[in-house]
């Protein structure tokens, strides 16, 4: 890819002005002898070899054909930037390119020795839950990172392509995703038809020649896919910054178009001097005609809609009385999003339902909701929802309305019920991680003093899930042993030792 520099007139080989100590020729020195051992013969040691400095064009092309692993790393990270000649420094950056895949890709074999050793114990749906705790990330991330791995270990091709840098992350999901409809050898065959120009070509074209591939060898079972695919429609809601939320609808062409002509056709209603934008507009038509449902209670077929908890659906926004009545600026908490300015709160109270919490004023726990003397049953369970906010499992943001109320200590039918169904043994867990506490090995305690729920994995690392103030605020307890959330493996010999 690079051509070596002309000599000089002195038979020397140019190279960039400054210091012969820069560092580049003795690096390349080592790169030369560790990288590309087979060079390393023809290249001088000791003084002789800074004085033979190689050009910056030479130290790109050695970069350019440095394969990634450990003395690649070495290399590059002993390189000093500002020393580069400008076509070496954009091969350190393609080198440090090719160190990500090649992590990502020894990554992914540890994944998939830890989901072996699980599916040992019919434990393997919970793989994702372990590296998301460890890894500080969200269950859709780690999935994400399970499912990689068990795709490339199942496509060998695609694994060595990753290791080698000869594709990046975003193409190997590119090729797994593209394929996983097919019966593995198939899907094999597929992406060694396209890895050959696979390092060339951008993601959006490498998905296209798969689709064309595709298309082109099975017209009937991509009629059938497309019917498949129908069956995963759905929504979603991310959310974002200024109080702003992402809602995605995944559908069928004709219907997305359908909605859309709907919106279109709301929007088309509205006054001639209405200053709001087409785009204002649609998004005002789609949340009004959802408000309307809910402000009704009805289905649009005109059956009521479904209740949770014994109570139909709504927002739950939780903040303190000084920010409703004005006197301070303090955020609220929307249920399933999160903080929201006081004066959107403040809006949404004026035509809303109030309730009456208690919490505790040195941790901001939710203790009960009014009045005090709450009953067994729909006060229990409201004050249960509003106090845990979201399931109570570590970085699960899962609305607390819509999960189950699980015993933290297992329910024992032999003994009184009242003495068990209580607040403080109570706790919010969306469906996945009720099943993991019950089924998947995981054990759980509550501390009533502060409402947070400590969280041990199979493995022994232990995590800390702490209460969500009733008012919003960032959670103050620390985690486990002084240590922060999520901190890692912590093992307390008094306990009974992890099941390795």
């Amino acid at each position: 890819m690079f051509e070596t520099a002309a000599p000089a007139r002195d038979g020397s080989t140019p190279s960039r002005p400054g210091p012969s100590t820069s560092g580049i020729d003795l690096v390349f020195t080592q790169m030369m002898a560790t990288v590309t051992p087979a060079a390393a013969h023809s290249v001088p040691s000791g003084s002789v070899v800074r004085a033979a400095a190689p050009s910056g064009v030479e130290l790109a092309s050695a970069l350019d054909g440095a394969a990634p692993g450990v003395d690649l790393v070495e290399v590059l990270g002993s390189l000093v930037p500002a020393d580069l000649h400008d076509a070496a420094l954009v091969e350190a950056i393609a080198g440090w390119e090719r160190i990500a895949s090649w992590a990502a890709a020894q990554q992914a074999r540890l994944i998939v020795e830890l989901g072996r050793r699980r599916e040992i114990g019919r434990l393997g749906e919970y793989v994702a839950d372990e590296v998301a705790l460890r890894l500080s990330t969200t269950r859709a991330v780690a999935e994400r990172k399970v499912g990689l791995a068990t795709c490339l270990d199942a496509m060998p091709e695609v694994h060595d392509a990753l290791r080698s840098g000869e594709i990046d992350v975003r193409k190997a999901v590119a090729l797994v995703d593209a394929t996983e409809h097919l019966p593995i050898e198939e899907a094999r065959r597929a992406a060694v038809l396209v890895l050959p120009d696979a390092r060339d070509l951008t993601v959006p074209q490498l998905r296209a020649r798969l689709r064309r591939l595709d298309l082109t060898r099975d017209v009937g079972a991509a009629r059938r896919r497309e019917a498949r695919a129908v069956d995963q429609r759905h929504v979603t809601l991310s959310p974002a910054p200024d109080s702003m939320a992402w809602i995605n609808a995944y559908l069928p062409a004709v219907d997305a178009m359908r909605v859309f002509t709907a919106l279109d056709a709301l929007a088309g209603t509205a006054a001639a001097d209405d200053r709001r934008g087409i785009d204002a507009r649609r998004a005002d038509a789609l949340s009004d005609t959802f408000a309307r449902i809910l402000d009704g209670g009805q289905a649009p077929g005109g059956g009521a809609l479904v209740t949770r908890h014994r109570r139909r659906p709504h927002l739950h926004v939780t903040a303190a009385a000084t920010t409703l009545l004005g006197l301070d600026e303090a955020p609220a908490e929307l249920a399933g999003y999160g903080p929201i300015p006081a004066a959107t709160a403040r809006a949404l109270a004026a035509d809303a339902t109030w309730r009456r919490i208690f919490t505790d004023p040195a941790t901001g726990q939710l203790t009960g909701i009014g009045p005090r003397a709450y009953r067994a049953g729909a006060d229990l369970t409201a004050t249960v929802i509003a106090r845990d906010v979201t399931c109570t499992f570590p970085g699960c943001r899962t609305p607390s309305f819509r999960c189950d109320l699980d015993h933290v200590e297992p329910f024992d039918p032999d003994s009184p019920g009242e003495h068990q169904t209580t607040c403080d043994n109570l706790h919010a867990l969306c469906r996945h991680h009720h099943r993991l506490k019950t089924h998947g090995g995981w054990t759980v305690t509550r501390q009533p003093s502060t409402g947070a729920t400590d969280w041990t994995a199979p493995t022994g690392h232990r995590y800390r899930r702490p209460t969500i103030p009733a008012d919003g605020t960032p959670p103050r307890q620390p985690g486990i042993g002084g240590e922060p959330p999520g901190s890692g493996f912590v093992r307390n010999d008094t306990e009974r030792p992890p099941p390795f």
